[in-house]
């Protein structure tokens, strides 16, 4: 199942934390069945979506509604890097 990685600044990492939890039937459109969720004490955040539809996700991820989402939650403008990830290092 491919991953995605998306990082951004935000104004309060406390209310991107319940704002992107409101966000499942978007998350859902876009194929995601789970979504990891971290921040750092400047206001950097990071998820990584699980999707079984890369190419819906990168459709819904630049969408108008996506654009809103990422407002509400704060996400300061030119901020977000989206990473596909795909490469793993495996240590046994």
């Amino acid at each position: 199942m491919p991953l995605v990685g998306v990082r951004a600044k935000v104004e309060s990492s406390d209310k991107w934390k319940e704002e992107f939890k409101t966000h499942g039937e978007l998350f859902k459109s876009q194929g995601v069945s789970i979504a990891y969720m971290g921040a750092t004490d400047n206001n950097s955040v990071l998820a990584i979506f699980e999707t079984d539809d890369l190419d819906k996700f990168n459709e819904i991820f630049t969408s108008e509604e996506t654009s809103k989402a990422m407002s509400n939650d704060g996400i300061e403008e030119n901020s977000v890097e989206m990473f596909v990830i795909t490469d793993q290092l495996v240590i046994m």
